[in-house]
């Protein structure tokens, strides 16, 4: 009668060992399961970070892709460009896919595989930014490289379009990754206005007086002591241009360091270069350095400034050597010798 008790007690025991057993390779599979998606929910956020800064960078790949026609930018640079952008949207693709998988719908061994997969990818992914990011600063910097050219080339612009592009052109070394599209924008536009403006003035001076013009202009920029100048030509200028005579104004600013508009008679042009015309060219001149902060306060500090700028313009041009008619002396007088001296301190 005690046997099947005994029996009893044994199956009893062993069902318990058995449910326990179950139970911990329950709960072990549980655990384990958690930690999977866990480190699958580290790894994809990991990889999420790396898809956003590419993305970024990639978008400004585009932005500056879509300026590829432009014949002020490096085909070479633009082509390395292009490379390293669709060398990082490719890894990009691949990214989206992988973390568009919902570990949910996976075996624990898969969401493992499916995160050591995003791990590799994120290797791939991270720095893409840096490449696609450096490319597009070595089309700006390119571009940078030749704006020295672009500006000297563009000689007759005038000095608005001119101080706009060297603006434009000093920003390209401030901008930031995701801005460089920006700023490459800003100095193309501002270089094609330069070109406009450059041909609109040659076109106004096209004519048989267009290679004196230009060289008077070349003179008088040589003087220039850095003041950005313009030309304007008209047939008559202060009454004079006519009969053998020849005339010129200048307006000038001391704004973004200084430039100066000078309008000349045609007939400077016709007579260039005798001495008379040279040395009134200086004397304009010599009213446009007045731009130059260090000549400004020079003159208008001094006991000198109540007599206007004419005397000072006519001292600046005998303190180089242009005493002929047309420096400004036969028109205005001749300055004070002490004038005379204080403006070659203006140079």
């Amino acid at each position: 009668m005690r046997r099947p008790l005994l029996i009893g007690l044994i199956a009893g025991a062993l069902a318990v060992v058995i449910l326990t057993i179950v139970g911990v390779l329950v709960v072990s599979s549980v655990i384990d399961r958690n930690d999977a998606i866990a480190e699958h929910r580290v790894a994809a956020g990991a990889l999420a970070d790396a898809v956003a800064a590419s993305e970024t960078a990639v978008a400004e790949a585009d932005d500056v892709l879509a300026l590829a026609t432009d014949p002020l930018l490096d085909a070479g640079a633009l082509d390395a460009l292009s490379s390293d952008r669709d060398a990082a949207a490719e890894t990009l693709e691949s990214a989206d896919e992988m973390l568009g998988i919902d570990p949910a719908s996976l075996d624990t061994e898969s969401v493992r595989d499916l995160t050591d997969d995003l791990r590799i990818v994120t290797v791939d992914a991270r720095g893409d930014d840096d490449i696609v990011y450096g490319s597009t600063e070595a089309v700006a910097g390119l571009a940078a490289a030749t704006g020295h050219a672009v500006d000297t080339e563009n000689f007759d612009a005038e000095n608005q379009p001119r101080i706009a592009f060297r603006y434009a052109l000093a920003d390209l070394d401030l901008a930031e990754d995701d801005q460089t599209a920006d700023y490459l924008i800003g100095y193309l536009d501002a270089a094609h206005a330069l070109e406009a403006s450059h041909a609109e003035e040659i076109a106004e001076k096209a004519g048989p007086l267009l290679d004196r013009r230009l060289a008077v202009q070349e003179f008088a920029r040589a003087y220039s002591s850095g003041v950005l100048l313009d030309f304007d030509w008209a047939p008559t200028v202060n009454g004079y241009g006519t009969g053998g005579s020849y005339g010129g104004t200048s307006y000038w600013s001391s704004s973004d360091g200084g430039y100066a508009t000078i309008t000349f008679s045609d007939s400077v042009a016709t007579l260039w270069p005798g001495i008379g015309v040279q040395s009134l060219a200086i004397h304009e001149v010599g009213h446009a350095v007045l731009a130059r902060s260090d000549c400004n306060t020079l003159f208008f500090d001094s006991e000198f400034a109540a007599g206007g700028e004419e005397p000072w313009a006519t001292a600046w041009a005998i303190g180089l050597g242009y005493t002929a008619d047309g420096n400004g002396e036969s028109v205005y007088g001749r300055p004070p010798d002490e004038l005379i001296s204080m403006s070659t301190q203006c140079r």
